[in-house]
């Protein structure tokens, strides 16, 4: 019996040091470790924005203070490599060796820049926009090749890689230079090919018809201005007709839709030529520069044809397509 007490009176001494042992511990942290913690020393962030890690790493170390161990990246102007921010950020008071979290330039986002060589101005601009790049200055010269207000040249060139955001200056065209024509006097001829010569020379035409007792049908009765005016591109011409109005008289409006192929690289202009032949004989529409899926309207450009057509479209001179139109 006695050996049973000796026993649980030791468990309870024991327990009695372990309580006071605890009592002592807790005591020692509420009063010396937690007080040492809280006045644990602040530190002023240093300012690491502008250089690259290994640069920020000893800046840091210095000011007592340790960088995250995880590195953000970000798309910027800023050179590959640079800090862009930190957090907290610069002259901030935080507690010594806390971590700073840094964000590294990965370089500006390029992209390249899509070709807008054929697109009228308005077209031309959505495009660049669309495209993440903005128009910059607008240059307008006349051209023989090019229709009024399309897209000539550009710059930065069509392809490689640039910021997003890049100004790009734009080529447009004014259409051709206006000439000085002096109009002959087509009494007597076939509409046909007055039609034909007045529109090749850059003159605008309206028809209206009559009978005449002496003048064939299809041919010229009279036309204003009269033969011997000066006239300038773009001028009108009224044309009275014998008869009445038949296609083979005037043509008809030719309605020719394309659409310029896209390839592997959807940013490079292709050349595009377009060749007709009909009853008035070949001629050439189209031989210039366009943006891929840009569409060629031959109808709404007033292309009229006499009869039968062929209409042959090259691009980067090989044949692409070839229609007939009866």
């Amino acid at each position: 019996m006695n050996s049973v007490n000796n026993v649980l009176f030791a468990a309870v001494k024991v327990s009695l040091y372990l309580l006071i042992l605890s009592g002592i511990i807790a005591v020692l942290i509420v009063f010396v470790v937690i007080p040492r913690w809280v006045r644990t020393e602040e530190v002023l962030v240093p300012n690491i924005t502008g250089r690259t890690y290994y640069e920020a790493v000893p800046i840091l170390d210095k000011a007592g203070l340790r960088p995250a161990k995880k590195i953000l990246e970000a798309s910027s102007d800023a050179p590959k490599g640079e800090i862009v921010a930190q957090d907290p950020e610069a002259n901030f008071r935080i507690k010594s060796y806390q971590p700073v979290k840094i964000t590294v330039s990965i370089g500006a986002e390029l992209a390249p820049v899509p070709s807008v060589i054929g697109k009228s101005k308005d077209s031309a601009f959505d495009t660049l926009e669309t495209a993440g790049f903005r128009r910059n200055q607008v240059a307008e010269v006349h051209s023989e090749t090019h229709l009024q207000d399309t897209v000539i040249a550009q710059t930065p060139p069509e392809g490689g890689g640039q910021r997003r955001g890049t100004p790009v200056n734009l080529l447009v065209s004014l259409g051709p230079f206006p000439k000085s024509i002096q109009l002959p006097n087509f009494q007597g001829q076939p509409a046909t090919d007055v039609l034909v010569a007045l529109e090749a020379v850059g003159l605008n035409v309206e028809t209206e018809y009559s009978s005449h007792p002496k003048i064939p049908e299809g041919a010229i009765i009279a036309h204003k201005p009269a033969g011997g005016v000066i006239l300038k591109t773009g001028d009108l011409v009224s044309l009275e007709i014998s008869g009445q109005p038949e296609d083979e008289n005037i043509g008809k409006l030719l309605p020719f839709e394309y659409y310029v192929s896209e390839d592997g690289n959807q940013n490079l202009s292709r050349h595009v030529r377009i060749i007709i032949k009909d009853d008035s004989g070949e001629r050439v529409e189209v031989d210039q520069h366009y943006s891929p899926d840009t569409m060629i309207n031959l109808e709404q450009k007033g292309v009229r044809v006499f009869g039968q057509t062929q209409v042959i479209v090259f691009e980067n001179g090989e044949k692409v397509l070839e229609r007939v139109y009866k």
